[in-house]
């Protein structure tokens, strides 16, 4: 038995070529009980990946890969979540190291570090970690320094990480690792240090990285990885390549039984909105209710009214929400009296007691709207109220509520941006060499969703004759349109076809070699006797 406890989605942005889903789907497959989910210092992806393990019947342990400094150089160092204060504990280092350095270059120290290790249990990383770095250095004694001052920050949940990728460099640094763990009294463990979900993610891979590096891959050289063996292996796999000690395999069950922590044990707190001496969150807003529903309806609230909004306020009290409906409460006021315009919508405005609020503007009774649809005491979660804010007077409600409730209780949502067809071919297209009007040639084959659709025209041959009107060339090399017998090719070990062909978030265009088979044809018709173009 084996569980991968490293493993990196795509929200190790630009790094991770396989989306949470499919590296469930693959764990699954391989009969794996849990998995882990360690992204560079992100928690993006746990939302995903945990529904998708619990789906799967697996467990999903979350975690991440932090970025550590020590001494000015930056190392990686895996989080693995045990319990919910350790959940906690990884968001912190993660919000710190984000906040407190530029944009795109989180870390942590090592005294920020010491302040959030309970309930967390680590790993030392992979060949990039302070205690692999250091026996890579030729410091045996700095790493045993290293890892000792781990096992102190983490009270003895530490393990040494290991790892098999068929490169002599790693061989050299486990041949230490495994002693020193035993050294220490502590757990060696095998991880994959996971990148893809299977082999054939290898491509995908190496087309991120290109890009992260704003290169193209031929000129990429050693900043790929040398092999295409980080993705996610089985037990039987492993079995064969630790033989001869399957003590880090077992390691890894133990470890992963210890991480009981899961997403759906989280229930989210709220703010403490200011309340008057003497007086609960339910009695004040039933309070503000009463009024407001005077306001709203004056002589014509009836029985029906008031015995709407009795319901309405008996499953808000039950379900201890009267505190989440005074702070969008407090939010819509101040909007109000500051002028900004503003409008709650969706099923929100099914509440009688969102309306007598002022959180919404539609009549929920008059309407006969079902208020179950937005609140009922089967929902396991808090209820969702949508308000929309005139943009140009937006920054102004987001600094009352920072300095009403405490930045530290108030986060924005933030967008995660996934490929669709044109802009995978667009960025695959870049990444073998071609110019800018060449990828927008290949890119307007595509869809809006899906780059299957190019593929499987340039396959069909029905689309190129569209790029051939637009007399570019497709050789890789060259960014002169127009000019089919550029002397400049590109040798074949990379070709579009290839490249283009594989899957890249939604998809990658299918490559150039129908459309240079085109071009040639093409010459041939019309007697030119240039010199045919390979495809790439």
């Amino acid at each position: 038995m084996f569980v991968e406890l490293h493993c990196h989605s795509v929200f190790s942005l630009l790094d991770g070529a396989s989306e949470p889903e499919a590296l469930v789907d693959r764990a699954q497959a391989l009969g794996m009980p849990a998995l882990a989910l360690t992204d560079h210092d992100d928690l993006g992806g746990a939302v995903r990946f945990a529904q998708a393990a619990r789906a799967a019947g697996i467990d999903g342990i979350l975690g991440c890969e932090l970025t550590l400094d020590v001494d000015g150089a930056s190392t990686h160092l895996v989080l693995l979540a045990e319990s919910r204060v350790g959940y906690g504990n990884i968001a912190t280092l993660i919000t710190r190291g984000r906040m407190d350095h530029a944009r795109g270059s989180p870390r942590v120290s090592l005294d920020t570090l010491a302040q959030h290790t309970p309930g967390i249990f680590a790993l030392t990383g992979c060949p990039r970690g302070w205690v692999p770095s250091r026996i890579a250095a030729g410091d045996p004694d700095g790493a045993c320094d290293a890892a000792a001052t781990l096992l102190d920050l983490f009270e003895g949940r530490l393990a040494i990480e290991v790892w098999d990728h068929h490169l002599p460099e790693e061989r050299a640094v486990v041949r230490h690792l495994i002693p020193l763990a035993r050294s220490l009294g502590i757990p060696w463990v095998v991880t994959n240090n996971v990148h893809y979900a299977h082999p054939t993610g290898r491509i995908v891979h190496d087309v991120l990285s290109t890009l992260r590096h704003e290169r193209t891959l031929d000129t990429m050289g050693q900043r790929l990885r040398p092999n295409g063996e980080w993705y996610l292996k089985g037990a039987a796999q492993l079995q064969r390549r630790w033989r001869s000690d399957d003590a880090g395999l077992r390691a890894s069950v133990q470890i992963a039984e210890r991480c009981t922590f899961r997403l759906a044990d989280l229930r989210p707190t709220l703010p403490t909105f200011p309340l008057p001496p003497g007086v609960s969150a339910d009695e004040y807003l039933a309070r503000l209710v009463d009024q407001g529903a005077r306001e709203r309806w004056g002589d014509q609230c009836t029985d029906r009214h008031r015995a709407q909004i009795a319901h309405e306020l008996t499953i808000i009290r039950r379900l201890g929400l009267a505190g989440y409906f005074l702070i969008v409460w407090d939010i819509v006021r101040f909007a109000n009296r500051e002028g900004v315009l503003c409008q709650g919508r969706g099923s929100a405005a099914n509440s009688a007691v969102c309306y007598a609020l002022g959180i919404t503007a539609v009549d929920p009774i008059r309407l006969e709207l079902l208020f179950e649809r937005f609140l009922s005491d089967e929902r396991t979660e808090a209820p969702d109220i949508d308000i929309d804010f005139a943009h140009r007077d937006r920054e102004k409600v987001l600094q009352y509520v920072y300095e009403r409730y405490g930045r530290e209780h108030a986060a924005m949502v933030c967008e995660q941006i996934t490929y669709r067809g044109r802009s995978a071919v667009r960025d695959a297209a870049r990444v073998l060499g071609f110019s800018v009007q060449q990828a927008d040639v290949l890119s307007a084959l595509s869809d809006r969703f899906s780059a299957k659709a190019t593929a499987d025209a340039l396959r069909a041959g029905t689309a190129p004759a569209d790029m051939l009107a637009r007399e570019y060339d497709l050789d890789p090399q060259s960014d002169r349109p127009g000019v089919p017998d550029d002397p400049r090719k590109k040798r074949d070990a990379w070709s579009a076809e290839r490249l283009l062909a594989e899957r890249m978030g939604q998809g990658m265009v299918g490559g150039t070699e129908a459309t240079t088979r085109r071009r040639a044809d093409k010459r041939r018709e019309t007697g030119d006797g240039g010199r045919e173009c390979d495809a790439g």
